[in-house]
């Protein structure tokens, strides 16, 4: 049976080489049903959910870990993927306003803009932030780069998706010990550049379809590798009545009396799982009463 929304480490036991590898199945499914994107729309927002849950793999942190791509003049104009320490996954792509005709390719829908990954724990800790633009002609190649930028990292990522799954791998070549001299320098060298190419062998159709064993023995079998225990996957918005009512707060008392006016109540719908919340003017009137909560920005 081969494994769905299941993530998987594994190392190179002869190299500093690390992976991870991810299929999404019931979690991709569930993340995109309350959205009406097209096809290529649709692939991009699954590619970005693997993607997500194979940074968030690579990383160590407690919260939240968000991936975007900004102010692309493509068919997608804005796109958000994240995923919790606890991998659970969400995400959202808005599409440009215009109605002009474009293509099917990455650069027909990304533009131009940035991509931005940032990390949230909370508890006092700093947020943390890393930038680079959206230069490359596939989301995996604007992750190599972006590693390569943001965490001197030498990585290669493969990633696709249909109706049914995402998936991708994620390989990356680690710092080798000073101590063990240029010789094993080299070594590691030569295994990552044999690896890099073997994943360039790689088709989507593959990545789609089989489980993390064959994939890995089709493409390393030459190598001994480690491959640790799968960790599951799973899709999960955060949005709830009380971080609307605390971004209701925040629009201050003025703005929220002007939309009951407008309107008998105050909706809000959060954009990665299309839940609505209603607030009619008994409850919106409760949200300035002395003691409330301090506002805040963000439903989600």
């Amino acid at each position: 049976m081969i494994e769905s929304d299941r993530l998987r480490r594994f190392l190179f036991e002869d190299a500093p080489l690390r992976g991870h590898w991810v299929r999404l199945s019931k979690s991709w499914i569930e993340a995109r049903q309350h959205q009406t994107l097209n096809a290529p729309a649709q692939a991009l927002l699954g590619e970005s959910l693997a993607a997500v849950a194979l940074i968030s793999a690579s990383l160590k942190f407690k919260g939240t870990l968000t991936l975007q791509l900004l102010g692309s003049t493509g068919a997608v104009s804005m796109l958000v993927a994240q995923a919790t320490d606890e991998r659970a996954l969400r995400g959202m792509a808005q599409m440009a306003e215009d109605e002009t005709p474009r293509g099917t390719g990455f650069s027909d829908q990304i533009n131009g803009g940035r991509l931005v990954v940032s990390v949230e724990q909370g508890d006092g800790v700093a947020p943390w932030q890393g930038i680079v633009p959206l230069n490359g002609n596939s989301l995996a190649e604007c992750l190599g780069h972006y590693f390569e930028v943001s965490e001197q990292l030498p990585t290669v990522v493969v990633l696709a998706a249909n109706d049914e799954h995402a998936a991708g791998l994620l390989l990356q070549k680690l710092p080798a010990p000073q101590r063990e001299g240029e010789a094993a320098a080299a070594s590691a060298q030569d295994v990552w550049e044999e690896a890099t190419a073997l994943l360039g062998t790689l088709g989507a159709d593959e990545l789609l379809a089989l489980g993390s064993g064959e994939l890995l023995h089709r493409l390393f079998n030459a190598h001994d590798l480690r491959l640790f225990d799968a960790e599951p996957v799973h899709f999960a918005c955060r949005c709830n009545r009380e971080r609307v009512a605390s971004l209701l707060r925040g629009l201050g008392q003025a703005e929220v009396d002007s939309i009951l006016a407008e309107q008998g109540s105050v909706t809000v719908t959060c954009e990665f799982c299309q839940q609505p919340y209603s607030f009619d003017a008994v409850d919106s009137a409760q949200l300035f009463l002395p003691g409330s909560a301090e506002g805040n920005s963000s439903i989600n």
